[in-house]
């Protein structure tokens, strides 16, 4: 994946920076780190390759460590520099900071606190990036790759929102937060994500609705055991497995508290111990995560961990419920009624007019499932001319408390239907409960065979 993660180590003294290279793998193994002995290449370096952050020494031949601070904070501003030095003075310290440095180190320094200090500034280039690109995706309001978005039907702009933010932030290393209510299509955008950030490696999927906290470390983590006879046996994880892929933890706030932990420590550290080793393994997939619970709720009634929570929502995705994306429900019935015609090889009925309408003021709980679920009914009772629609008033009727339209009072929705459209309606719903028989429907309304002739053939 292409992350602010990429470090250039400048130094001429080969030694340290083979030290320094190797210190850094070991503490970051997130980062991407790239070395140069001649100070002279550094320019030409960073032209070539985006570069989120140089480790830079003071004295060295040809271009000083401040000369090359100077050049590279005017000609490249998104790239952090770090000095790191064997000059161990205050006022050039404090000449480097006030010139643009992101820190000053002194070579006998801590290196835990170095890597700290540069795991920091490559969360810091991460954000900045991130604002930029979610700003000009904003602003263009174009998306960059809408094939990725295929798989997700809509033209809502609230969610037409959230695949440009998602375009923008696919390529964060944070973890990427998708809530909403079950059927809102949570899975879909965890699949355009790796479309958008790393379709060619791995996509895997867990979900964590009732798993163990030893079987979430089992299957994440893997196992390495070591036998009497000293052969070892390895059973891989997911975190291995994935690769540079993207893990989607599904149902987040199902995890157990204390596996809650293991988590967070994977997130903040990027590593992992395989269960029964005392080795680290670098972790570098991109984590997404999804939820149908409210997570502040469940973290002020201590069952979800703060620290795991803030992590999180890093980068939030809020999915509208069914009931909000009203102008998507005549695309989304028809494409419902295509599949349903194919997968039990029936005629596709057409939909009727007036159906969205009828909709308008139901709640849809079961959201896009529910909806998959009415028109596959729909279809296996049509007679391949038009869709049946006794499925979807049925469960209008239920939601009213029982009232129909068949009894003495009818339930309008909000916005009244005109006079034509009620009319249309009421043929529809005769036709549907007399299986098409012009007759029995044209009893039910009232009116003459004849009549009802003319209006069906009118409204064709």
């Amino acid at each position: 994946m292409k992350l602010a993660r990429n470090i250039l180590l400048v130094d001429d003294e080969a030694s340290w920076l083979r030290t320094l290279a190797l210190t850094l793998n070991r503490l970051v193994p997130e980062a991407q780190v790239d070395t140069c002995i001649d100070s002279r290449q550094v320019i030409d370096r960073l032209s070539v390759e985006e570069y989120a952050l140089v480790l830079l020494d003071l004295t060295m031949p040809f271009h000083s460590g401040e000369t090359l601070l100077e050049m590279i904070r005017t000609s490249f501003p998104k790239t952090r520099v770090i000095i790191v030095t064997g000059v161990n003075e205050v006022d050039t310290a404090v000449r480097c900071i006030k010139n643009g440095a992101y820190d000053y180190f002194i070579k006998t320094d801590k290196v835990e606190d170095l890597a700290r200090t540069v795991r920091r500034a490559l969360e810091v280039v991460g954000l900045e990036r991130n604002y930029l690109r979610i700003k000009e995706r904003f602003l263009s309001r174009t998306l960059a790759q809408p094939e990725v978005f295929n798989n997700i039907l809509t033209c809502e702009p609230v969610l037409l929102d959230q695949f440009r933010y998602l375009e923008a932030v696919a390529q964060s290393p944070e973890p990427i937060l998708i809530q909403g209510e079950s059927g809102t299509g949570k899975d879909e955008f965890a699949q355009s994500c790796h479309q958008l950030c790393c379709s060619k490696a791995p996509f895997i999927n867990i979900n964590l609705a009732g798993l163990s906290t030893q079987a979430f470390e089992l299957q994440l983590f893997g196992q390495i055991h070591t036998q009497e006879n000293g052969q070892i046996s390895a059973q891989a994880g997911v975190l291995h497995q994935v690769g540079e892929g993207m893990l989607y933890l599904n149902e987040i706030a199902e995890l157990p508290l204390e596996a809650q932990a293991k988590l967070v420590d994977v997130i903040e550290h990027k590593q992992y111990y395989p269960i029964g080793s005392d080795r680290s393994y670098p972790v570098k997939c991109k984590i997404i995560t999804s939820t149908q619970d409210d997570l502040i709720a469940l973290n002020k009634l201590g069952k979800f961990r703060s620290d795991l929570l803030y992590r999180l929502c890093s980068h939030k995705i809020k999915l509208p419920p069914l009931r909000e994306r009203k102008l998507d429900l005549p695309m989304l019935i028809n494409h419902f009624i295509d599949r349903a015609s194919k997968e039990m090889g029936l005629e596709r009925p057409l939909q009727p007019t007036t159906l969205a309408l009828q909709l308008a003021d139901y709640d849809f709980p079961g959201n896009l499932h529910e909806l998959k679920g009415m028109v596959f009914d729909s279809v296996s009772r049509s007679d391949g001319v038009q869709l049946n629609i006794t499925p979807f008033m049925e469960a209008i009727n239920e939601q009213r408390g029982g009232v129909g339209i068949s009894e003495s009072k009818i339930v309008f929705p909000k916005t009244l239907p005109t006079l034509a459209e009620i009319s249309n309606a009421l043929i529809q719903e005769a036709m549907s409960r007399t299986a098409n028989n012009q007759t029995a429907a044209a009893q039910m309304l009232g009116i003459s065979q004849s009549a009802l002739s003319r209006r069906l053939t009118k409204e064709n």
